[in-house]
């Protein structure tokens, strides 16, 4: 089987599509290849267009090409446009995964659209209009185009099946989940327990995101504290977000010890996954939410919201909180941080919940279901 992958969203600065995009790729490229399976690459998918897709996702194998790698912006979308028009995709794949929400017309292939949330629509307010829009349009693309769905939780399917009752019932389309995990091998070494290491929040700066929260707990846990850890915020600018960017300027001016980092490559993550005391993850929404599962991976306690899809991947390993309660996570760290063995007792938690996701295994019943399509 010919398989093309949607590597597009890779070429820019990446964030948790775009991760999932590659990392799923590349295990779904070590699986397939022993199994006699080649793949095309896509650097430009559809109408996202990229102006430098050197960037992007490559993976040197046999059997892997990426045909549109070489093209300008010109050139790809006069491309797309061909293939919306009848032209068959070069080397005439057998299916094509999207990733990065957009569902471009391929009369001639099959096409497996992965839903990764669905905000867009049960918190328009969280995103831009543009985003928002075309999400949406996407999305009602998909479902006219797309010979198979993929969820990444099952949390993301019940939220489809609310918004659109009956359809994959009545419609009969082939779908089931793909979650992600983690990029990163668990430690050889325990996190870091020292009054140093810092607790760490992963993600652009957003209003989903929901940092806001964390910055009020950390205002009240820092008050209650002695010797309070420092925290530190890495993750793009976002948007929507003048205001909390306003925020962290006048808490340095302050002296509070609170850093923003802005966007880190992969190996700096890793660091500060491998040195911090632990993670809060205080999303409004998450679709599946790959820090969380970096961050058990790594052996970190979580400290998670109770919404969207975080307790279906955190399970019984993460402690929750109601994101519109500060006080209730400011409590839960300072809990964390005094109680006897509290800190021990959630690593392990972590490490033995990040078990339960393997990229690889994610890879094996993906190729599986494009072979039933």
């Amino acid at each position: 089987m010919k398989i093309g992958l949607d590597v597009s969203q890779t070429c820019a600065e990446r964030a948790g599509c775009a991760w999932y995009a590659d990392a799923l790729s590349r295990a779904l490229v070590a699986e397939g290849l022993p199994r006699g399976h080649t793949f095309e690459l896509y650097h430009h998918f559809g109408d996202w267009i990229n102006a430098d897709p050197r960037r992007g996702t490559m993976i040197d194998a046999p059997g892997v090409t990426a045909p549109l790698r070489g093209l300008d912006p010109t050139a790809a979308r006069a491309f797309w446009r061909e293939v919306a028009t009848g032209e068959p995709l070069p080397g005439k794949p057998d299916v094509v995964f999207s990733f990065n929400f957009h569902a471009p017309k391929m009369p001639h292939t099959k096409l497996v659209y992965t839903v990764h949330d669905l905000a867009f629509w049960v918190h328009p307010d969280f995103a831009t209009d543009a985003t928002r829009l075309v999400c949406q349009r996407e999305l009602l693309q998909a479902l006219a185009r797309s010979a198979g769905l993929l969820f990444v939780s099952q949390h993301t399917q019940d939220e489809f099946e609310q918004l659109l009752p009956a359809w994959l019932r009545n419609s009969q389309r082939p779908h089931q989940l793909a979650p992600g995990a983690s990029r990163f091998p668990a430690p050889a070494t325990p996190p870091a327990t020292a009054d140093a290491a810092p607790w760490l929040v992963v993600g652009s700066l957003e209003p989903r995101k929901n940092h806001a929260a964390v910055l009020d707990a950390f205002e009240l846990y820092a008050a209650a504290s002695p010797r309070p850890r420092p925290l530190v915020l890495a993750g793009g600018p976002g948007w929507k977000s003048d205001a909390l960017h306003a925020r962290l300027a006048q808490l340095k001016e302050r002296g509070c010890p609170v850093t923003y980092l802005g966007y880190v490559s992969d190996p700096e993550l890793a660091a500060l996954y491998a040195t911090s005391f632990a993670a809060i993850v205080p999303s409004w929404h998450e679709g599946f939410g790959l820090p969380l599962v970096e961050a058990m991976t790594a052996g970190l306690p979580v400290l998670a919201s109770e919404r969207g899809s975080l307790p279906e991947v955190g399970g019984p390993a993460a402690l929750y909180f109601s994101p519109e309660q500060p006080a209730a996570l400011a409590d839960a760290m300072q809990a964390l941080e005094r109680t006897p063995g509290a800190h021990a007792q959630r690593r392990a938690a972590s490490l033995e919940r990040s078990r339960a996701f393997s990229w690889a295994a994610t890879a094996k019943s993906v190729l599986e279901f494009a072979g039933r399509l």
